[in-house]
């Protein structure tokens, strides 16, 4: 039988547990609260509550199997961070190691066999806060390592890119060879001219020993940033930059700062309307839009699992997020309609690209937008 606990997620102390039948579950988290691309320490306790110590209390579990599952309830697809729970130093208390890949509002699952009873799922809401930025970045739990055959791009001539994704977990394995699917692919790969005057959305095919490769043709010379994405197995979601110079006779810079900002995002002959072009920085929300080609509402066709893609990449060229429609809108795709679910991780400028699928053609429609301080 499988018994649910819900409790709000705690400070440092220890609150109050929630008991539901014989066990009692609290959770502790760092004082500091929870960060985006670090790697995060997250305790809890299990007692059993009907066996009371008049020292200790309620008596912990010991030698119980556990494991935890973070997702995100608003993103469904979104692949999860799956974890078996290792005993803590203190009889009954038990750890993770979580790293997610961006702020928002997450789930924690914890699934808890005793010895000799049933399992029973405990949940608990956590609220992640965005990476820092500022001082010396702590080094990601994982990054990606690419090259080119030539080993400087030119502007215009295919090159070869190689791409390994890393891992400075101890005791894993130090090159990544397995992969859960995000979006119907194992790897996204995202590539951003340092002014955002170019951008892409590409698919690396995977390899033998963990090796992603692709064929580009880099459209102009000047600094590149490649955003790899993929989502090492049952770690969750991982945005791993890596910069590249790529040779050739230099375009002329996009100053971002003298665009106007732009609610309308233009492809062709589609448009896709947001509802505004200054959004709160460091928070959820929904970012409406209505997309029209040829002047009537679009006809969504699914494009890599999804109805459409928002990528927005901030003017310092490495503050990266790739969104996703709200898949528990019960009218998404309806007279045109589609909103994204997104988090702008800090002030500034912005620019999207906002990706959708009609008629058999997919389009990509650049934009720019503000995000403001609260």
């Amino acid at each position: 039988m499988r018994l649910l606990i819900f409790a709000l997620a705690a400070s440092s102390a220890w609150p109050q547990g929630a008991r539901f039948g014989n066990y009692e579950v609290t959770l502790r988290l760092p004082p500091e609260g929870l960060t985006a691309q670090e790697e995060m320490q997250i305790e809890y306790k299990v007692a059993d509550a009907t066996r009371i110590d008049p020292v200790m209390g309620a008596v912990p579990v010991i030698r119980a199997a556990a494991r935890s599952v973070i997702e995100m309830p608003s993103m469904p697809s979104m692949a999860k961070l799956i974890e078996a729970a290792h005993p803590e130093g203190v009889p009954g208390e038990y750890g993770v190691h979580p790293v997610f890949p961006h702020g928002g509002e997450y789930r924690l699952l914890l699934y808890i066999r005793p010895p000799g009873g049933a399992e029973f799922e405990a949940s608990f809401p956590l609220q992640v806060g965005d990476a820092r930025r500022g001082g010396k970045p702590k080094p990601r739990p994982y990054y990606a390592e690419v090259r080119s055959a030539p080993k400087t791009p030119k502007a215009g001539d295919p090159a070869e890119l190689s791409i390994l994704v890393k891992s400075r977990v101890p005791g894993a394995s130090p090159v990544v060879t397995a992969f859960d699917i995000q979006h119907e692919k194992p790897m996204h790969l995202i590539v951003v001219r340092s002014d955002l005057g170019e951008f892409a959305h590409e698919h690396p095919d995977p390899g033998p020993g963990g090796e992603f490769r692709i064929r580009y043709v880099f459209p102009s010379a000047g600094d590149y940033t490649l955003f790899v994405d993929a989502a090492p197995k049952g770690a969750g979601g991982q945005v791993m930059p890596v910069r590249m110079k790529v040779s050739g006779p230099r375009p002329k810079r996009v100053d971002i700062a003298a665009l106007p900002l732009q609610r309308l995002a233009v492809d062709a002959n589609l448009t896709a309307e947001f509802s505004a072009d200054r959004f709160p920085a460091a928070r959820t929300q929904r970012l409406e839009c209505v997309v029209k080609l040829q002047g009537k509402a679009a006809r969504f066709e699914p494009y890599l699992g999804a109805l459409g893609h928002l990528i927005l990449v901030n003017e310092d060229a490495e503050t990266f997020v790739h969104s996703h429609p709200d898949e528990l809108d019960p009218r998404a795709g309806e007279d045109g309609r589609i909103a994204f679910l997104a988090r702008f991780p800090k002030p500034g400028r912005y620019r999207g690209w906002v990706q959708v699928q009609s008629g058999g053609r997919l389009y990509s429609a650049p934009f720019v937008v503000e995000a403001t301080a609260n």
